[in-house]
């Protein structure tokens, strides 16, 4: 993990996580979510938010069922690099899921229903806010790892690197704009996703197979060409 891509996005990172680590660690859990919501809105015109509203509702996919899809297209490119990707998000679904039902942390909803009944938090149409299970965030974790992985695939690209970067933070941002998570959930589901991106990229790059450099259509060619 050399590349100058990498070592880009794992720049921006490394600013991003001590940044929210210090405004977690100074500001209390309502106060932060607050701020990052109703405060953030209320500086807004209506058919800003509104257009926000869309934005994040939408983009918060990048963390949900998007990363199965590229790692589908990227059979096309390089099966192995499919196979880095699949099996980052299944290791990490993995681990995030072990964590969310050890630790069983409220979300947003229910904690502000139960402590501050009087605040109502910002509500997107079409959006079902959950209650239970808010740490970490699991499509935090997953976009990072997504948009790590791709960081890593294209490495000769390396100014894809911030654009990866910034979609990663929009989408975890998003899950506080839709008030599913708490920031420290989004602080550790990144921190998640990168380092279980990490480990998985490390073991595979320890086990690289010839056919993993070829995309499925050129493997089942030579398929057909073996059994014909």
């Amino acid at each position: 993990m050399k590349s100058t891509a990498s070592k880009i996005f794992l720049a921006f990172y490394g600013l991003f996580f001590l940044g929210l680590l210090c405004v977690v660690l100074c500001t209390s859990q309502s106060d932060l979510h607050i701020a990052l919501t109703l405060d953030y809105l209320s500086s807004f015109s209506p058919d800003w938010t509104a257009f926000q509203d869309i934005f994040f509702k939408y983009i918060t996919e990048l963390g949900s069922w998007v990363p199965f899809v590229i790692a589908a297209v990227l059979l096309f490119h390089k099966v192995g690099d499919s196979l880095f990707v699949l099996l980052s998000q299944l290791v990490l679904g993995i681990v995030v899921r072990i964590i969310k039902v050890s630790v069983a942390a409220p979300r947003p909803s229910l904690y502000f229903s139960t402590h501050f009944p009087d605040v109502a938090l910002h509500q997107v149409d079409g959006v079902v806010l959950h209650h239970t299970n808010s740490f970490p965030s699991g499509h935090t974790a997953a976009v990072f790892s997504l948009m790590l992985c791709q960081t890593l695939i294209f490495n000769k690209k390396s100014w894809l690197a911030p654009i990866f970067f910034v979609l990663a933070v929009l989408t975890a941002y998003s899950r506080i704009y839709l008030s599913q998570h708490f920031a420290e959930d989004v602080l550790a589901g990144s921190l998640a996703g990168v380092l279980i991106t990490m480990l998985v990229f490390w073991l595979y790059q320890r086990k690289l197979y010839a056919w993993e450099d070829k995309s499925i259509v050129e493997l089942f060619r030579n398929l057909l060409r073996v059994g014909g």
